[in-house]
This record gives C-alpha cells, sequence and structure tokens, in this order.
C-alpha cells in the first residue's frame, strides 16, 4: 500500500535531492554539460540502469508456476548483477482480484502479469507504455517476436501496455497412451473412436474413468462449448466483437453436441460434477482416466523428465484435438496471447523492470520457460531441445499442438467473467431436464443483462 509522506521525511529528501544535485555538478566536463556515458547493452550482464548499487524488483504473476520460474530468475540474477528479483506467483482467481486492486494502490510493484480478456482495459491506466522503453532496451525487438502476437497485444489496450510472453490454446484432449495400449485401441482421430475407448473400458468393467475434466468448475464447461462451436466456425469471434446472439441455432448446436458427449456415456456426468481442476488433472496424473481435457498449457504432461519428477503416474502421453462431434466439424481449438507482462506506472526501477521484460520475453529467460512446455512461445526461431521429445507419441504430439496454435478457429480472447456464468447453466443443463435451447436462451438473456460486456 501507499504510504503517507511526513515532514520530516519529506525534509530529508530535499537534502538529498540537494546532495544529489551537487554530485551530478561535480561529474560536468567543465562546460556545464554532463559527461557521456556509454549505453548499457541490454544482452551483456550489467549494472543497474539506473546506476544504484542494488534493486530489488517486485514481480507477481500467475503463470507459470514459481518452482519453473525459480530457475529462470536465478540465471536472471547471475546475468544481471546488482538486480535481484521477488518473485509473487498467485493462483489465477486470487491474482485477477488482488494485483488491480495493487496498481490501483499504488503498491510497491515493478513488473506484472497481465491476463488477456478484461483485465487490460481495467489496468491500462495503472501501466508504462513501453515502446520507448523497448526501444532503449532492444532497438531490434519487433524481429524477435511474432508479429501477430504484437498486434493482438496493441488490441488489448490504448497502446503497448504489456508484452506477450507467449499464446495458448484451448481445449485439447491428452491421451494415456498406456491405456489406450491396453485396450488395444489407437489414439483416437474421430468421434467414433473416440467412443470406442469409453465403451471398451465398460466392456472390461475397468475402474478407470474414460475422460477427466473439472466440471465442478463452470468456466471449463463455457471452455469446452466454444471448442465445440470452434469445430464449425468462427462463432465467437462474430459474438466477442461483433455482436452475434448466442440463442441462434450456431450456439444452440454447439450446446447440443456438448450434451451428446455425455448422453453418449463417453463423458459421465455423475463423475465430472464433483470433479474441479486440481480433481480432475490428479484423476489423469495418477493413472486413473484414459483421456483429460484442458488448455495448452497442460503441455508439459508430454514431458518425461516432467512426469518423473513431478510423480506422474503415466509412461508416455500425448495430445490431440477433441474431435469433431458433428460430421461436417473439423478438430480445432481456439488461441490468443497470454501471459502478458508489464511495468506499473508507479514502478520505482523502470529500467531495470524493462531488462526482467527483455530476459522473459526476448531473452535466455523466454527460451527455458519455453522448454518446459508450460506455454507456447510468441519469440520467433525457438525450438525445444530434441532431447526433450523421448516418444514417437510426444514428437507426435508437439508438432500436433504447434499446428492448433498457429491455425486456430477462433480467438480464445475469453470474457473471464460471463464465462463463469455461462458454465453454470451448462452445469444445469447436465442435471435438469433443461433443453441445449433453453440453455442457449439462458446464457443469451444473462449476457442481455449488461453485468459482463465485451469490452
Amino acid at each position: 500500500m501507499k504510504k503517507p509522506v511526513n515532514k520530516a521525511y519529506s525534509l530529508l529528501s530535499v537534502l538529498l535531492v540537494f546532495a544529489m544535485t551537487l554530485a551530478a555538478c561535480g561529474t560536468s566536463n567543465g562546460d556545464g554539460e554532463p559527461n557521456a556515458s556509454t549505453p548499457a547493452e541490454s544482452d551483456k550482464p550489467s549494472a543497474t540502469v539506473s546506476g544504484e548499487e542494488s534493486v530489488t524488483l517486485k514481480f507477481w504473476t500467475w503463470h507459470p508456476s514459481a518452482d519453473l520460474y525459480k530457475p529462470v530468475i536465478e540465471k536472471f540474477e547471475e546475468t544481471h548483477p546488482g538486480i535481484k528479483v521477488e518473485l509473487t506467483v498467485m493462483e489465477s482467481k486470487d491474482f485477477q482480484t488482488k494485483m488491480p486492486m495493487a496498481l490501483s494502490t499504488q503498491e510497491d510493484l515493478d513488473v506484472v502479469g497481465v491476463q488477456t480478456g478484461a483485465m487490460p482495459k481495467q489496468i491500462q491506466a495503472d501501466l508504462l507504455p513501453l515502446e520507448e522503453l523497448l526501444s532503449e532496451a532492444r532497438p531490434d525487438w519487433q524481429s524477435v517476436i511474432n508479429e501477430n502476437s504484437v498486434a493482438q497485444a496493441k488490441s488489448q489496450a490504448d497502446s503497448l501496455k504489456f508484452l506477450p510472453m507467449a499464446s495458448v490454446g484451448s481445449m485439447v484432449m491428452y491421451y494415456n497412451k498406456d491405456i489406450l495400449n491396453e485396450l488395444g485401441l489407437p489414439a483416437p482421430q474421430t468421434y467414433a473412436e473416440l467412443k470406442d475407448v469409453s465403451d471398451k473400458l465398460r466392456e472390461t468393467k475397468s475402474d478407470k474413468l474414460s475422460v477427466a475434466v473439472g466440471g465442478k468448475d463452470a468456466w471449463i464447461l463455457d471452455e469446452l462449448v466454444w471448442t465445440i462451436a470452434g469445430q464449425q466456425s468462427d462463432l465467437f469471434n462474430q459474438w466477442r466483437y461483433n455482436g452475434k446472439k448466442l440463442d441462434g441455432p450456431e450456439f444452440t448446436q454447439a450446446v447440443a453436441s456438448f450434451q451428446k458427449i455425455f448422453v453418449d456415456g463417453i463423458i459421465s456426468k455423475d463423475d465430472v460434477l464433483d470433479m474441479d481442476y486440481t480433481s480432475s488433472r490428479t484423476a489423469f496424473t495418477s493413472g486413473q482416466a484414459a483421456f483429460f481435457i484442458q488448455g495448452t498449457w497442460e503441455a508439459n504432461l508430454l514431458l518425461e523428465s516432467f512426469r518423473k519428477s513431478n510423480q506422474v503416474d503415466v509412461g508416455d502421453v500425448g495430445v490431440l484435438p477433441i474431435p469433431a462431434i458433428e460430421a461436417n466439424g473439423k478438430p480445432s481449438i481456439r488461441s490468443f496471447i497470454d501471459l502478458g507482462i508489464g511495468i506499473p506506472a508507479h514502478s520505482k526501477h523502470p529500467k531495470e523492470a524493462m531488462q526482467l521484460i527483455d530476459f522473459l520475453v526476448f531473452g535466455e529467460g523466454n527460451d527455458m520457460l519455453a522448454s518446459t512446455f508450460a506455454f507456447s512461445t510468441n519469440k520467433t526461431g525457438f525450438a525445444p531441445d530434441a532431447s526433450l521429445l523421448t516418444t514417437p507419441t510426444a514428437q507426435q504430439s508437439y508438432k500436433t499442438l504447434t499446428d492448433l496454435l498457429s491455425f486456430p478457429t477462433a480467438d480464445r480472447n475469453n470474457n473471464s467473467p460471463f464465462s463463469d456464468v455461462a458454465g453454470q447453466q451448462l452445469q444445469k443443463l447436465l442435471i435438469s431436464s433443461q433443453t441445449p435451447e433453453e440453455t442457449a436462451k439462458a446464457i443469451e438473456k444473462e449476457f442481455q443483462t449488461g453485468k459482463y460486456p465485451n469490452e
């Protein structure tokens, strides 16, 4: 929180400024002009840009996890002597509440994560414009980042207020190759093949789930419906940007296809409505589910090294798009920039903060995080070390993931507050006699209240 200024502190500040002025005069070249200094080179280890002996940057974000950031921050501090980083990683929902509040009260922060969607408009007045700082730190920055990702970042605010570290997409389907091998079935490319897996599990009286999905978290069901809608068209973009209504035939069809997965027994509502994100993930990583539906941010499950170090009890993991449910559909996902990073307007160390952002977006820090598969980087020219992908399943899955993210059907530029509300209607669909038509109308009616604008 911002602290009030007392009189003693003010007097001390005046004396300090006076002393600094004298010191500055002492460094002049005798003709009244300061001595020329050598600009800092951002790629080399350096002292702090501001010339202070030591700076501690306070960095708040929500993703990736603190354990993934730990070696990255250590490398940054090693290559940038004089700059320390105090990292705080919060749960996503907490971050959505606490970070904007901290900015508005001018809390002592230097670097913040920025979620796309509603957040950039909400906090942009409390963030510094970045282009001038970027030009000083890395003049060629536009040549080392995906051009479209920068355009998407600019579309989220009145100017470039954050840089996108990565893009993510949803929903995809992770599969347990061991279970499919036991059943003698291939990774499903079609809806019929997906149904074969759930049918075979029932026939063999297996206690394993067919699909683990966190239906208790309403937003997850909303993401699933929009993925299904994307198999037919770019309806999400039409709704998000052009005012298309959700009670028409296209969205109603997507809701009906969503319901069909449950009616056909591929997903059990009795199981998944008791599961949240964490428990559905645990069901998969403990080897108790053939499939796990989530976003591309879970792609580190493809890495054998990650599975071993995180007690994931699955020998081989692959990823596929959710098969098309309707005959004229095409398996696809939505994707968009994610994991933005910006500098609060009240940061005391904006140039040092830019050094950290440079490292995380364009430098070695981005390579290190991208190699964990916790996100898909927007940095141009990145390729994972071949030794990371230890099985043919992992190698093919990485290619699948890259293709899906490169050619999405629509943006994953979510209206997060409304996603929870829409998801609650989908939960109601599963546990009541409410029809897909009634569900689509109820979702549109809630949207028309104006409480969740598509800003």
